[in-house]
């Protein structure tokens, strides 16, 4: 399996409901490799993940999403990927449900931790992040952070229900 298979089966099932740039899909991506060395201990997809200048790339993701820039992606027909498999399609729908409400820097922030893969990688000037860097990675362990761009929006949305929408109209 490939890494765009795995975006592009994000695309298509979760591009609808969930906002997803270009770099927010890469550290999706990225995440779903960790899941699933977190589970079974062998990579989801073969893909070399390239250390970016800041943070985890899949080269071929990018490459295929970078006429959205920063935009949100829209679904083409060509982008239509079939189920993959269960276990695939688990790891994706895991990721994206614990994973896919925070910002892009949200998960750029998570994916570039002091204690993390990439900046293991970058440190020592490799140009990709290994299976082995991530196996010994506090990525490993890591959980969904408690303070987050998304997760402040929400709150206050959640006490002060009014406020954004006063900003809204103003």
């Amino acid at each position: 399996m490939s890494s765009l298979q795995v975006a592009r089966r994000i695309v298509a099932a979760y591009g609808s409901e969930r906002f997803l740039t270009n770099l927010k899909l890469n550290l999706l991506t990225y995440w779903c490799q960790i899941e699933t060395l977190r589970e079974t201990g062998e990579p989801l997809f073969a893909d070399a993940i390239a250390v970016g200048e800041c943070g985890p790339i899949e080269t071929d993701v990018w490459d295929e999403y970078a006429p959205f820039g920063s935009r949100m992606i829209r679904q083409r027909d060509e982008w239509q990927e079939s189920a993959l498999d269960e276990s695939a399609e688990r790891i994706i729908a895991h990721v994206v449900d614990t994973l896919g409400a925070l910002t892009a820097i949200d998960l750029l922030e998570m994916s570039c931790a002091d204690d993390g893969a990439w900046r293991c990688a970058k440190d020592r000037g490799s140009a990709t992040v290994d299976v082995d860097d991530i196996l010994v990675s506090a990525d490993m362990r890591r959980t969904v952070p408690s303070r987050t761009l998304a997760g402040c929006v929400d709150k206050v949305t959640r006490e002060y229900p009014n406020a954004l929408r006063l900003l809204e109209n103003s």
